[in-house]
């Protein structure tokens, strides 16, 4: 991959402005409400048929691929409105090995802002995030497909917009600090879960800063779906070795 360049992206400015990304957020809320719509509906008008009802897996691979969905507004208010292609989105090419120094660097953050929330958290009694394992099915099968949708789509999908499209617009709107600190908001308020809005702002701001310095989204990306992935991981072996 190519060294030559800088691998800083703050001076390079998206199109899009603040009232494409107002769309897109619109947008993204839409076609989410649609689709979980479209899954619990067909359902019901399923079962009402007198057909053997959508299993709970099923219904929750609906659910998460839904994820995907965010990668239509991004596309559609950003490169397919201004051009550009993937690569306005963050899709580029970065170094090598000043990018493995920062994504160590980003690892380890990330895992200090976990261990350290997870002490918190334990002693004020607030809730954690739930484990969502069990929801995707027992033994390796449920193991597979909470990899390939929480690690692998979940992660292309929501770095893509919220790194990718939003702290972009946002940073070219009011700088890098004011974009990383916002976009890491948007992306912790989405989440919902009181218990975890903190951790996850703090994780943005690392993911937002790991873009920022190596000028390619795909070391967000791995980072992303590597946390996803552990925590999917320790999930399963930790049912299957209690002890």
């Amino acid at each position: 991959m190519s060294s030559s360049r800088s691998t800083h992206i703050s001076q390079q400015r998206v199109p899009w402005n603040l009232r494409d990304m107002l769309l897109a957020s619109a947008a993204s809320i839409g076609l989410g409400l649609l689709g979980i719509t479209f899954i619990v509906g067909g359902s019901l008008l399923w079962e009402t048929a007198g057909l053997p009802a959508p299993s709970q897996s099923t219904r929750l691979l609906g659910v998460f691929s839904l994820e995907a969905i965010l990668l239509i507004p991004a596309w559609a208010w950003g490169p397919g409105k201004y051009g550009g292609g993937w690569k306005a989105l963050g899709f580029r090419s970065c170094n090598l090995r000043q990018t493995a120094i920062l994504w160590g660097k980003a690892f380890l953050s990330i895992l200090a802002i976990n261990i350290g929330w997870e002490w918190i958290r334990r002693r004020l009694g607030i809730p954690g995030q739930p484990d969502y394992l069990p929801l995707f099915g027992e033994g390796l099968g449920g193991l597979f497909l909470a990899l390939l949708l929480g690690a692998i789509i979940a992660p292309i999908a929501e770095e893509t917009f919220f790194r990718g499209y939003l702290y972009a617009g946002l940073r070219s709107l009011w700088g890098p600090s004011k974009g990383i600190i916002l976009s890491a908001a948007i992306f912790a308020v989405v989440h919902i879960l009181p218990g975890v809005l903190f951790p996850i702002f703090l994780i943005g701001l690392v993911l937002a800063w790991l873009y920022e310095r190596t000028g390619s989204l795909w070391p967000s990306i791995v980072l992303h779906g590597t946390m996803n992935a552990l925590a999917f991981l320790a999930s399963y072996f930790a049912k299957q070795f209690p002890t």
